[in-house]
């Protein structure tokens, strides 16, 4: 009886131990993409001439009210993870979903350093403030979504309680996501901008 709880007990270990295995995989396959993306989005914007663009826009949204549609900032917010647990259920998912993370990588490096070279010093600043709550609560939940889509695909992920409760947190944060952006960034970024309107002045 000993004997029989023993080897059960050392597969439950391989099991799990292969399982983080196959988690620590996908997690590299999908950060290697995402950074791949970033930096290709920092050297192309480098090559492309935007101040300009940049500059105008916050000159025209320093005297105005930036209040994005809610429509519009739901679809910025949500379309990546959507575009994520869609392909999960695809063919092809090991190549899609690493290609969405590039993707998302580096259209995300490409706005931040446009808005840096755009805007100079002051370009940190609004950088954070516009690219806040993705940065820090939207790109993590596509990693989470990401992860969890490979490896149900791989069989390794237990589907049910665990995973709905995944999907909820996700959708919760990413509500969460959707409000600052639309209700406290512009705020934030109108005081930012007429300051430095103020000092430049």
């Amino acid at each position: 009886m000993m004997k029989i709880a023993k080897k059960a007990e050392r597969a439950l270990d391989r099991k799990k131990e292969t399982e983080q295995k196959n988690r620590d995989t996908v997690l590299l396959i999908l950060s290697v993409g995402f950074l791949v993306g970033g930096v290709l989005g920092c050297l192309l914007e480098g090559k492309l001439s935007t101040e300009h663009y940049i500059g105008q826009f916050f000159q025209q949204a320093a005297q105005m009210s930036i209040a994005p549609s809610l429509w519009r900032e739901v679809w910025i917010v949500f379309r990546w993870p959507v575009a994520v647990i869609l392909l999960s259920q695809l063919p092809l998912a090991g190549v899609t979903i690493p290609v969405v993370f590039f993707l998302r990588g580096f259209f995300l490096s490409y706005g931040i350093v446009a808005l840096m070279e755009g805007m100079g010093l002051s370009g940190v600043l609004c950088a954070g403030v516009v690219f806040g709550p993705t940065c820090l609560l939207a790109v993590p939940v596509l990693f989470v979504l990401g992860t969890t889509g490979l490896l149900r695909k791989a069989e390794s992920q237990p589907k049910g309680i665990p995973f709905f409760r995944r999907m909820v947190a996700s959708l919760l944060v990413l509500a969460l996501c959707v409000f600052l952006d639309q209700a406290v960034v512009p705020k934030l970024l109108g005081i930012l901008l007429k300051a430095l309107t103020m000092v430049s002045g």
